[in-house]
Formats: structure tokens, sequence, C-alpha cells
């Protein structure tokens, strides 16, 4: 972990000296007094320079326009601006003396540089964004002079054209849909002193059947309610696992600790289930005091079934078929041989037990610690981009002013 956060602060100092040298060569020792303007419609620039003059050192922020264009450059913008009006204005449109569709007028052309406003002889029948008002259009059609005026700076140009304003036919779905809407706003009209509004059955030869929309709140709720079980099924499965996991860690943990006590209380010359009894007894005073283990609690139970009349050995083989510990089970195998055999050698293999029991747990300690520092590696690796984006934003800012 030291070596981690060594590595890290190594790293932000030498990336913080690199860009303070830049910085300060950028800043101080190779800037001569010279701003460099934005190209035409990118808009003006701000720069904060610190001033010395006389005994005085200020701060001040020079505005820098934008490159201004000249006469002939503006005549050419113009020009490509109502070329792209041309090219653009009429939308879905095939032609202009046919316009059912909304007109595509931009408030700018020329990538912003050319400021347009729009104007008609007819209003009401088209907004300054091109869209039709349709209730106002007139059935035989209306033609409506637009007037474009452009602008740049103090530079003007005035462009106009011609279109006829149509309704889309009825042989459309939308002349059709525009249709039915106009015979609901006149139904609408007539009924207003009505508390009702009953709408049309039949438009245009068209029979029509309504319905409200159907709200799905009720499905909403059973999907909701289905994900919600599914949910907690996962949770619960998750954390049957998990309290699992961390109940074989804690027998893992109390195994050299049993095994210690059975082989001193064994070498003492104590039989199996006194030391058993013996054990079980001091893990009960323990209990009283809110201490459970896992461990001890497997013992607790074999002790009990014994002194409920079941055998030493077949209490054994229980506990040694129903853990799910690999070392209880084999302490059980070992034990079940001795009590079967009378193995001389029971003493001995406990305490190789032992020995090999506290040096498994000593590397689950270790890999616990590795685990929890890899878990921190996220984080601090999240830490780390944040300070170079803290570091490396402002400069790349720079470098494109």
């Amino acid at each position: 972990m030291k070596s981690t956060y060594k590595k890290i602060l190594i790293v932000c100092i030498i990336m913080g000296l690199a860009l303070l040298a830049h910085d300060y060569m950028d800043n101080k020792v190779n800037f001569d007094g010279i701003l460099k303007r934005n190209e035409a419609g990118q808009g003006s620039a701000s720069e904060a320079l610190e001033l010395q003059f006389l005994d005085e050192d200020k701060e001040v922020t020079v505005e820098v326009s934008e490159k201004g264009l000249k006469n002939k450059q503006v005549q050419s913008k113009f020009k490509q601006a109502i070329k792209e009006i041309e090219e653009s204005y009429l939308g879905n449109n095939e032609s202009a003396n046919n316009v059912c569709y909304d007109l595509n007028f931009k408030s700018s052309y020329c990538d912003g540089l050319i400021q347009a406003y729009w104007r008609f002889d007819q209003y009401g029948l088209i907004t300054d964004e091109g869209k039709l008002n349709e209730e106002n259009i007139p059935d035989e059609g209306q033609v409506v002079n637009v007037i474009a005026e452009l602008s740049y700076e103090d530079y003007g140009e005035i462009y106009s054209f011609s279109v006829v304003v149509c309704p889309i036919s009825i042989d459309t779905t939308e002349g059709k849909i525009n249709a039915i809407k106009k015979a609901v706003r006149n139904e609408d009209e007539k009924t207003r002193a009505e508390d009702n509004l009953v709408l049309p059955k039949k438009v245009e030869n068209m029979s029509l059947t309504w319905s409200k929309k159907m709200n799905y709140r009720g499905l909403q709720l059973i999907l909701l309610g289905i994900a919600a079980v599914v949910g907690l099924q996962v949770g619960e499965k998750r954390d049957e696992k998990l309290q699992a996991k961390n109940l074989l860690a804690q027998k893992e943990q109390d195994y050299p600790l049993i095994i210690s006590e059975l082989s001193i209380l064994l070498s003492a010359g104590m039989s199996f289930r006194k030391a058993l009894e013996r054990i079980v007894g001091k893990y009960n005073k323990r209990k009283t005091d809110g201490e459970i283990r896992p461990g001890y609690e497997d013992m607790l139970y074999t002790y009990r079934k014994m002194l409920d009349g079941m055998g030493e050995i077949a209490a054994l083989e229980d506990l040694g078929q129903k853990s799910d510990s690999k070392e209880y089970r084999k302490l059980a195998m070992m034990l079940v041989q001795n009590l079967k055999k009378g193995s001389r050698d029971l003493i001995s293999s406990l305490e190789k037990e032992e020995q090999y029991a506290f040096e498994m747990r000593k590397q689950r300690a270790i890999r616990a610690g590795e685990e929890a520092s890899t878990k921190l590696l996220l984080p601090m690796a999240g830490m780390l981009f944040i300070v170079i984006v803290i570091l490396i934003v402002p400069a790349l800012l720079s470098f494109s002013l």
C-alpha cells in the first residue's frame, strides 16, 4: 500500500512540475505581447494578463475581437448565405408553388457568420422558424412573399422570394389527419356553450371510431412487482452465499484454537470425551457473555449428541459428514481413526495439524490484506484520474486558446 501511494505521489509531482515549467515558459518567458484573434464567426476571446507599469502590478482582462472580414469577403459571404437559403428553405417540399410542409428558416448562415431575420407580407401563415399555421391556410392556398434580411456587423443584404402555401392533400395520411383535426376544431367552436364536446363520427366520407389511449399503469405495477420479487430473491441468495462464506471463514479461524486445546488436553492424559467436555464448558462461559463462535458451536453440537446417547464415533462421523469445512472433516476422520484403532500417533498428528492450521490462518490473513489493498486500487485510480484531469485540462484549454 505504501509503495502504491508513493508511486501516485511521484507521478503527480512529476506531472505537476512539467506543467508548471511549461506554463512558466509559455506565460512568462515566450509571451511577447501578441494575442491571436479567433477566426470570423467564432466570437471574441478574453485573456487575463498581468500588467506591470511604473511601480504597479495589476491584473487586466483584455478582450480580443474576432477577425473581421473585408468588403469583398462580406459580399462573398452574403452570396454564400443566399445560396444556402435557396438550397435548404424548402425542407420536405418539392416546389415553392406547393408548400404544404414546414419550411426550413435558420437564424444564421455561413457557420453563424451571417445573421438572418425573416419577414412576410402575409402574417399568421408562416412563423419565423418556417412552421406552417395549418389552421390559417385557406383551402385554395395563399401566396406569401418571404423577405430575408441578412446582416454582418454594419453590412446588410435583402433577399426575397415567394411561396404558395397550401393545405396538405386529403389523399395523404397527414391530409386526412388535418381534415379530422379541423372538423374537431369546428365542432369545438360550435359547442363552446355546451357542457360536452361530441367528437364527429364522419369526416370527408371517413367513418371515425374514437377511444381513449390505454393507460398501462396496472401492467407497469405488475412488472415492477415481478422485478421486485426477482430482485429480492437474488438478494436473498447472494446474502445466503455471503453468510455461508463468512460462517466458513469464522470456522476456519476457530479451527487452530480448537486443535491447540485438544492437543494440550489429550497430551495431559484426558480422554477425548473429557477433553471435549472441557472445551465445551469453557466455550459455554464465553457464550454467556455474548461471544458466539461457529467452530465451537460444531463442537458443542457434537458433545450434546454424545450426552443424548449417541456414541463418540457416530457423533464424530456425523460432524465430518455435515461440516462444510475440510479442516473439520479431517479432524473428525483423525479422531474416529484413533477411537477405532487406538492410534498412538494421535498427539503428534494433532501437533502437526496445529502447526498446519496456524500457518493456514496466517496465509488467510495475508490474503485478506491483499484483497483489501486490491479493493482500494479502484478508488485510488479514480482519485489519480481526477488529479490528472485537474492538471491537464487547464493546460489543454490554454493550448486551444
